[in-house]
């Protein structure tokens, strides 16, 4: 049963962050094409957005170790 757990926790908690990253990126870049002088002001704000997104990625990884 353990093993039906750390599957569950890998792959919702690795896959919810990864479409999370993807998403920022993508509107991110989208936003810059759109309007390439505000690329400073857009930047900044999507790392550390996607930055916080991975967190929760490892978050899954300490719970997969701690079950």
């Amino acid at each position: 049963m353990t093993e039906l757990a750390q599957a569950i926790i890998v792959g919702v908690g690795i896959l919810g962050p990864a479409i999370g990253v993807a998403l920022i990126f993508s509107k991110g870049l989208e936003g810059i094409a759109r309007n390439p002088e505000a690329s400073g002001k857009i930047t900044g704000p999507m790392f550390v957005g996607a930055g916080m997104v991975e967190a929760l990625g490892l978050f899954a990884l300490v719970w997969f170790f701690l079950i």
